[in-house]
């Protein structure tokens, strides 16, 4: 058995999240954030959080893998509310994840290094933290099937890498912390700072928050920027002008009309 990588005592006694499971490996965080909301047994209120060393079969945006080692951070916050969640509110949710997300990753790219210019952490639309051109987050966000006898619940996976070597052949796609600073950063210390970071942008959206499109805006990669997006009727090309108040991507064409193109929820039942 290997030894744990997380103080769980002091993640325990973080005031938001209302429990910790933590697994030494798991196939995936947010399948087994699936199964305890199937049991009906995690209340509306703070989240639960999942959390694990290792990650075998973890899933990415849409459908992909996302396998975590050693060193990396893999969790899942298990939402649970009193009325059912419409499909639509989700977009949102996840997009106010990974704006939490960049703020805990940026403070700690831009306090850690001063020797040198800081990179820039920049979202990816739908829900991608970036570095330059290169991941460093996904979030993933599931919705647990509601019956007459469940609470709605909603699963919110998050993926960094932090301190886990990349693989060669993904070197020109992926970055981590320690890749960007050349140090190794702290999982709990990390994982403490995103959870509060997420706090504030959950608590807004679950306000109706209208403020969340201009925070995302602001920090998005691709605004100007010509872009090609994958949707389920084919590809978009177009100007990239961020996202709408509902979370829809916002591509103008070259005749200057606006397509709004809507992010997949991984439905699973």
């Amino acid at each position: 058995m290997r030894d744990c990588p997380f103080d769980l005592d002091t993640i325990r006694d973080h005031g938001w999240v209302a429990g910790v499971v933590y697994r030494e490996t798991v196939e995936s965080t947010s399948d087994l954030a699936l199964e305890l909301a199937a049991e009906d047994s995690h209340p509306p209120g703070p989240p639960l959080l999942v959390l694990a060393g290792e990650q075998t079969r973890g899933r990415g945006q849409p459908g992909r893998r996302w396998e975590s080692t050693d060193s990396s951070l893999t969790f899942s916050l298990l939402l649970t509310h009193p009325t059912l969640l419409s499909l639509q509110a989700l977009p949102p949710l996840a997009l106010a994840t990974a704006l939490g997300i960049l703020r805990a990753l940026s403070a700690c790219l831009t306090t850690t290094r001063s020797t040198q210019a800081d990179p820039a952490a920049m979202l990816k639309w739908p829900n991608d933290v970036v570095v330059g051109d290169r991941k460093i987050c996904g979030v993933l966000v599931e919705p647990s099937p509601a019956t007459p006898r469940a609470l709605s619940a909603v699963v919110v996976g998050v993926g960094v890498n932090v301190n886990n070597a990349i693989d060669p052949d993904l070197a020109e796609l992926a970055t981590s912390l320690a890749e960007e600073l050349g140090s190794t950063t702290p999982l709990t210390g990390c994982l403490l700072e995103i959870l509060e970071e997420v706090q504030l942008e959950l608590e807004a959206w679950g306000n109706d928050d209208g403020g969340l499109s201009k925070r995302w805006n602001r920090a998005c990669r691709d605004l100007g920027r010509r872009v090609t997006i994958e949707t389920p009727g084919g590809e978009v090309t177009g100007t990239c002008r961020g996202i709408d108040p509902v979370g829809r991507l916002l591509i103008e064409d070259i005749g200057g009309s606006r397509q709004r193109v809507v992010s997949q929820v991984d439905e699973r039942s």
